[in-house]
């Protein structure tokens, strides 16, 4: 038997150790016993799957049973020995979970999941303080090549064209493939100045002038050329664009509406137990 299928069944067993007291009325021979619990030979059923050998068969008994009186041994003496602040602690977590799925429960039969992008927007537009940028954002395309490849002329024509364009991205992109070069051609997604940094070796201690005065950038190392264009760019504290925001924004909504559901509820609820009598305040 594999040592990864033993540990398989180890953890199995772990699982119910805890819930393993004395049966009342199992006839069953016991096989071990720990203070006031039994462990019965039902409790050993279906542990052993078919085909495994008798070999493998007795370690997996074995460790079962081994496991379950050093469980129940220190679940004991837990017993004994627990404060009451500790039980407190646990009826309050039980009454937690407890309160907790039924919450989830009642939300996922109410939540309307379905957020329009007019929402969106909406909400976008009412918290515009919320969305400043803590980092400086760009839109850029950029081209690694060997510093004397003589496909550097036609790269930067391409890049530093005033009229650049998504047409433009397209050659260039078609370019660098057929001369094996590196690049990143997504002028539409935003990435952090920080990682474009990581890319290309640029240096600067004035983000906002940098790429102020920098829209096409070349830069050269001992062996690699890079030629960068920026297409757009925010600056820290500026509004970050709505389309970095929209999931944010929905997943927003969608708590708002959780609250709301469970304010209800909880409101509901009560209003509903005072009206029948089963609430009283004593003074």
């Amino acid at each position: 038997m594999s040592s990864a299928r033993l540990a398989i069944s180890l953890l199995a067993l772990l699982l119910t150790l805890s819930a393993c007291h004395r049966q009342t009325g199992d006839a069953s021979p016991i096989v071990a016993r720990a203070y006031d619990h039994e462990l019965h030979r039902n409790d050993l059923a279906g542990l052993v799957g078919e085909g495994v050998s008798t070999e493998d068969s007795t370690t997996i008994v074995d460790n079962y049973i081994d496991q379950w009186i050093r469980q129940t041994v220190l679940l004991s003496k837990a017993e004994k020995n627990i404060n009451d602040n500790f039980e407190r602690q646990l009826r309050e977590y039980k009454n937690s979970l407890l309160i907790y799925a039924y919450e989830q429960q009642i939300v996922n039969q109410l939540l309307d999941t379905n957020v329009t992008d007019n929402q969106i927007e909406e909400y976008y537009e009412q918290h515009r303080e919320e969305f400043k940028l803590k980092n400086t954002i760009v839109k850029a395309v950029y081209v690694k090549a060997p510093t004397k490849s003589p496909i550097i002329a036609k790269l930067k024509k391409t890049l530093w064209k005033n009229d650049f364009n998504e047409s433009d991205i397209v050659d260039l992109e078609a370019t660098s493939r057929r001369h094996g070069l590196s690049g990143y051609y997504d002028a539409d997604s935003w990435m952090s100045f920080f990682a474009l940094q990581g890319a290309v070796p640029i240096t600067t201690y004035n983000e906002s002038l940098y790429l102020r005065q920098n829209r096409t950038i070349q830069l050269t190392d001992d062996s690699t050329t890079y030629l960068v264009r920026i297409i757009d760019y925010k600056v820290t504290d500026e509004l970050s664009p709505l389309e970095l925001q929209t999931d944010n924004i929905r997943s927003i909504i969608l708590n708002h509406r959780k609250l709301d559901i469970l304010g209800h509820l909880q409101a509901d609820l009560l209003d509903e137990a005072e009206k029948n009598g089963d609430v009283k305040r004593y003074k």
